[in-house]
């Protein structure tokens, strides 16, 4: 450390104090993982506790100074004595003159960013200016800041006159430490290159080359890997839904979280999880510790309130980030009803496991209700053959067409009803108040409701006697119990509609019927998509849905959205441009500079009022896309919902007639 850069630096510097804090640490407890939102001086008045600046020890005993940089993490531990101390945080900014030579000096030796600590010799003149900084900072008034400024002033001029005196050592903050620390504790909510360097005082090319010069790997790749390690725990730990997970660990789209495990894992999350129940000791070896280099504890921590000149100290732990779920029902009752139903029925069905994969055998045949129907039956056994079916649990062998399938997600209500077939039960949308697809309403017959997609009534399930049962990732917590009930597929619900029609084409064995239906809407959409470019010659299209206080933004790799840019063609806006997220939130403020020239708004019973809200805003009127009269407003359900062929048809119309 050069104290004379130090003295020379600290006088040409701008201060400002943001702010003074008062706290204390009683045996046992201790401050956890708390990164510093601005420099800081810490001042320990009495007892004795370790405190570590991003892992640098300072053994603090009595009167004892630290210094610290913004971005850094404070640990405060090994609290034997009531601790008692006060925190200073301030911002100091290198004024004029002799700007340029006093910045190449401030590269070498920054002392608003090194840590160090002293245990000075003389501590009370410092103890008087903290205490008195700390008084007028409680109270209210234009000149007590002033006083304040002034005080710290003084503070610091003793601190560097004992540092002059005393010396002691410093050290200059690791940015990659500081950065992959941040990620460790805040990779649940939304994380970007550019706020992550804004945060540390750096330059986003300074933060990359660091952190790969280091750990090999950018910020946002080490994001990436800290979520998915986060995941793959929960996934073998835990029976939370997929969504849940997703949202837990910091991705609000559960579709996308599924593509980026698949990307860097090499299994879908259903299928993870699987592999881990069968091999049961890796789930709970005790040994198993992660990969990654840094890790913090949590205990009591400190947060931004208001704005940035104030920070307030929250005690207890970190919030637990889990919903609850329902109580699941008595497994007896599902059993006994489940064996009762199945020696009544005319399936048989076994289980066979190898290598981690499933295989079940399935005979549907038609409830004995008359002679005609018997007949039926003959010919349906006649006439198909055995088929493999993959799915996310292995393969599922069928060797005659059932005709009693219960499906767990209604988008498979449509993909059923497009091959002239349906379900005996579904479960329902939440979105809106009608129960099943109102545009295939008229055409169901005596369909059994069976709970929703996020919790299926396992009752209704096991009354309804299905021979066959199709499920999604979503249902995976309860995948055993329907297993017993009757031979269940699990399909990715996400997958392309095209390729879920197929599956169910084979299903049903309607295979043909199935690529009849594609080759139809293929033709469909290239005769609309020359039609669309002539017309709308580039102008922009973007797919919005108002949801919890924002304004959700579809991007194009949403599955609902590539129909509007892969299939049609039409433009998206810059700001909809993404190959990784499928959708975006941003704010009503923010949305002016979408500057999109057509906006297609999503609205259901859930959102209804939200978008009513948004819609009465000067910020929404003064769009161009609304000044222009090209807002259309859509059905969520129908569009996002219901994922089928009939489904994705209609919005290909609604399509048609909004733009033509």
């Amino acid at each position: 450390m050069s104290i004379q850069h130090h003295l020379l630096l600290w006088n040409y510097a701008a201060l400002r104090v943001l702010d003074v804090r008062r706290a204390a640490l009683h045996p046992g407890e201790n401050l956890s993982a708390y990164q510093l939102p601005a420099s800081v001086f810490l001042f320990s008045t009495r007892g004795k506790a370790r405190v570590l600046l991003d892992n640098i020890e300072f053994e603090a005993d009595n009167c004892y100074v630290c210094h610290a940089d913004k971005g850094a993490f404070l640990d405060i531990e090994q609290v034997s004595e009531p601790f008692e101390y006060y925190l200073v945080f301030y911002k100091a900014v290198i004024a004029m003159p002799n700007f340029r030579e006093l910045a190449r000096l401030q590269q070498s030796s920054n002392p608003f960013q090194e840590q160090y600590g002293l245990a000075p010799h003389y501590p009370i003149p410092l103890f008087m200016r903290i205490e008195q900084m700390y008084q007028k900072w409680q109270q209210s008034g234009n000149l007590e800041p002033l006083h304040v400024k002034a005080l710290f002033h003084q503070f610091v001029y003793e601190l560097l006159l004992q540092l002059q005196q005393q010396g002691c050592e410093t050290k200059r903050p690791s940015l990659v430490n500081q950065a992959a620390r941040y990620i460790q504790e805040h990779y649940a909510e939304p994380i970007t290159l550019k706020a992550l360097a804004a945060l540390l005082d750096s330059s986003e090319r300074q933060l990359q080359r660091q952190f790969k010069a280091m750990l090999g790997s950018g910020p946002m790749e080490y994001l990436i890997q800290v979520r998915l390690d986060k995941a793959k725990t929960l996934l073998q730990d835990t029976d939370f839904p997929l969504k849940e997970i997703a949202e837990a660990i910091g991705y609000t789209d559960s579709y996308y979280f599924s593509r980026m495990f698949k990307k860097y894992i090499g299994v879908s999350p259903s299928l993870y999880k699987e592999q881990a129940r069968q091999t049961a000791d890796s789930r709970h070896n005790p040994s198993r510790l992660s990969r990654l280099p840094i890790a913090a504890g949590r205990s009591r921590r400190y947060s931004v309130i208001d704005d940035d000149n104030h920070y307030q100290y929250k005690s207890g732990g970190a919030i637990h980030m889990y919903r609850s779920s329902k109580a699941a029902l008595a497994i007896s009752l599902v059993l006994s009803l489940a064996l009762m139903l199945s020696a009544c029925s005319g399936t048989t069905g076994t289980n066979t496991n190898s290598g981690g994969s499933s295989t079940n055998s399935v005979n549907a045949q038609t409830a004995d209700t008359g002679q005609a129907n018997n007949a039926k039956g003959e010919v349906a056994a006649e006439s198909s053959k055995p088929r493999t079916i993959k799915h996310l649990k292995g393969d599922l062998v069928l060797e005659q067409t059932p005709e009693k399938i219960a499906v767990l997600d209604p988008q498979y209500i449509d993909q059923m009803m497009v091959l002239g077939e349906q379900p005996i039960g579904s479960v329902i949308a939440t979105t809106d108040k009608t129960q099943f697809p109102e545009y295939l309403a008229d055409k169901l017959v005596d369909v059994k409701v069976l709970g929703t997609k996020d919790e299926p009534n396992v009752e209704a399930i096991v009354a309804a006697a299905p021979d066959l049962i199709i499920c999604t990732e979503f249902q995976d917590k309860i995948y055993d119990k329907l297993v017993k009930i009757a031979p269940t597929i699990m399909l990715d619900r996400n997958e392309d509609w095209r390729t879920t029609l197929l599956t169910v084409g084979q299903i049903v064995d309607k295979e043909q019927e199935a690529q009849k239906v594609l080759d139809d809407y293929d033709k469909k959409v290239t005769d609309l998509k020359a039609a669309l470019v002539g017309k709308l010659k580039g102008q922009t299209v973007a797919l919005l849905r108002p949801r919890d206080k924002m304004v959700r933004l579809h991007t194009t790799s949403h599955r609902t959205a590539e129909i509007l840019y892969k299939d049609l063609g039409l433009t998206a806006p810059k700001m909809a441009v993404d190959a990784e997220n499928t959708s975006k939130s941003i704010s009503l403020e923010v949305l002016p500079e979408l500057n999109a020239d057509h906006l297609f708004l999503l609205k259901d019973d859930s959102n209804a009022e939200l978008t009513d809200e948004f819609q009465k805003t000067s910020i929404w009127k003064g769009l161009s896309a609304v000044k222009a009269n090209q807002v259309d407003t859509f059905n969520t359900t129908l569009w996002i919902g219901y994922y089928g062929p009939i489904a994705i048809n209609l919005v290909v119309d609604e399509i048609a007639k909004a733009l033509l």
